[in-house]
């Protein structure tokens, strides 16, 4: 899959940039990083847990790590620019994409643990089942750049407009 894929292209991007610009007036600006809303989510020495609800948002403040949880879609703008290495493969999971570029150890033969990117630079990642998160092919890829230990990850681009 590609950044250019039909069906890849209007979905939300895990880890992109955002401006806030609703209702909690004190927070808005830039500098947030988009997250599922549905997820458990490791940020700095933090972790966030929310139940399910596919049509908001969670945003994380850059510089403090504060969630803003219910975030509508209509209360943020995502910024333009390619923050992602080149090499990065787009994996559909949730209805969300993540910039993936290989997989962790502790998955199973039915699972996988997805190391993807973030436009501060982080590295995250997130669980899922196989037939979930991609096909055959592109876990084998992900499985083996996870398996090469003298891999190193490739240097982020510096953003530019899309």
């Amino acid at each position: 899959m590609t950044g250019s894929d039909p069906q890849t292209a209007v979905l939300p991007v895990i880890g992109t940039r955002v401006t806030y610009h609703g209702s909690l007036t004190q927070y808005h600006g830039s500098g947030f990083l988009l997250f599922p809303h549905d997820v458990s989510l490791s940020v700095g020495d933090t972790l966030y847990c929310d139940c399910d609800h596919h049509s908001r948002y969670t945003l994380v403040d850059i510089e403090s790590d504060t969630p803003l949880r219910h975030v509508r879609e209509a209360s943020f703008t995502v910024e333009a620019g390619t923050w992602w290495p080149e090499d990065a493969i787009d994996v559909v999971h949730g209805g969300f994409v993540y910039k993936a570029s290989h997989t962790l150890p502790g998955g199973s033969p039915a699972t996988r643990i997805l190391a993807f990117h973030t436009a501060n630079g982080e590295v995250l990642n997130q669980w899922g089942a196989i037939c979930q998160i991609a096909d055959r092919d592109t876990v084998r890829i992900l499985d083996e750049r996870g398996l090469d230990p003298f891999r190193a990850l490739p240097a982020l681009p510096s953003p530019t407009s899309s």
